[in-house]
């Protein structure tokens, strides 16, 4: 049964023997670093560890429609159970949250002149949803009825009634557009199949920035244990319990990194590999795919630049790797 990574007050730790694991999966490589290089390499893996325990539960688009549905119907009822929106508005899935987060950034200017979310300008989707969260929690019952009434739906427009058989169907009714999606009309493509993987793919592709910045070598593609990175992956996988077969799960990840990355190199040559962050996670892609915002600094990359804003101690913010 494999040991669970440790989880403390300052974060997720290896203890002897996963670190030694660690040195065996190097050594597959055919690698060997120094004490420090290895202890700076497990930090940062620790810290890819704690990025991916921190992630907000994912869920399907049905999913996150269906609950902001629920809400919408509920904030429109003659009588609006204030408090029950409270707390089923922090229970939103995230995807819920930020389609509100995107359009609170101009209703709420526009609903009630002279206040804002207080976003910035390259606000990504996650910080505009959490500045709307912080403005509903402080905004009085009635504002926040408005605001969510205005927010949870974007029009809408008749259905047919469903069929009941027989040739009869019961009478057209009104369904609200969320999330751009209206109830009864068909949308077969955003509707079914299992939630995507985005957090487990956002954790091979750190721990292979965190090889890379350890070794200078880029990790040798595989979806299986046979290689070095492989068995790491592999291994923090079962580390974590990620599901109920922590192996297919690697395989799936590895073979959709690997895949992505193929299509990012022909794609965007001459570069082999995505311009990342090399020295902290906050770094997002913007509007188009030559385009980054550092979160941590609040700019776009090249305004970062302009700067000269320090990332960490090094003041190394962004490079081609």
């Amino acid at each position: 049964m494999p040991r669970p990574i440790e989880s403390g007050g300052t974060g997720n730790r290896l203890d002897d023997e996963q670190r030694d694991r660690v040195r065996d999966c190097l050594t597959r490589a055919q690698i060997s670093l120094s004490q420090d290089r290895f202890n700076r390499f497990v930090r940062d893996f620790e810290a890819s560890i704690d990025h991916f325990r921190n992630a907000a539960r994912e869920c399907t688009f049905r999913e996150a429609h269906d609950a902001l549905r629920a809400l919408c119907n509920r904030c429109h009822l003659d009588k609006p159970p204030v408090q029950v929106l409270r707390e089923e508005l922090r229970k939103l899935p995230k995807a819920a949250v930020e389609s509100m987060g995107r359009r609170a950034r101009v209703v709420i200017p526009r609903l009630f002149p002279g206040e804002t979310i207080e976003e910035a300008v390259f606000d990504p989707p996650d910080r505009l949803a959490a500045r709307f969260l912080v403005w509903a929690a402080s905004a009085d019952d009635q504002k926040l009825v408005k605001a969510l009434q205005a927010l949870s739906t974007d029009g809408g427009r008749a259905v047919r009634g469903r069929n009941r058989g027989g040739g009869k169907r019961s009478r057209a009714r009104f369904e609200p557009a969320v999330m751009g999606v209206v109830g009864g009309t068909g949308a077969p493509s955003l509707w079914g199949g299992a939630p995507t993987e985005g957090a487990r793919h956002e954790l091979v592709m750190h721990l292979a920035v965190d090889w890379l910045a350890a070794t200078g070598q880029a990790p040798e593609a595989g979806r299986s244990d046979s290689t070095g990175f492989g068995d790491l992956v592999h291994s923090v996988f079962q580390w974590l319990d990620v599901s109920e077969d922590p192996s297919e799960a690697a395989a799936y990840t590895l073979r959709r990194y690997w895949d992505t990355l193929k299509r990012q190199k022909e794609g965007s040559a001459p570069f082999v590999m995505p311009v990342v962050c090399t020295e902290c996670r906050w770094v997002r892609q913007g509007a188009s795919r030559d385009e980054f915002f550092c979160e941590k600094l609040n700019l776009a990359c090249a305004t970062a630049r302009e700067a000269e804003g320090d990332c960490r101690h090094e003041g190394l913010l962004f490079e081609v790797v």
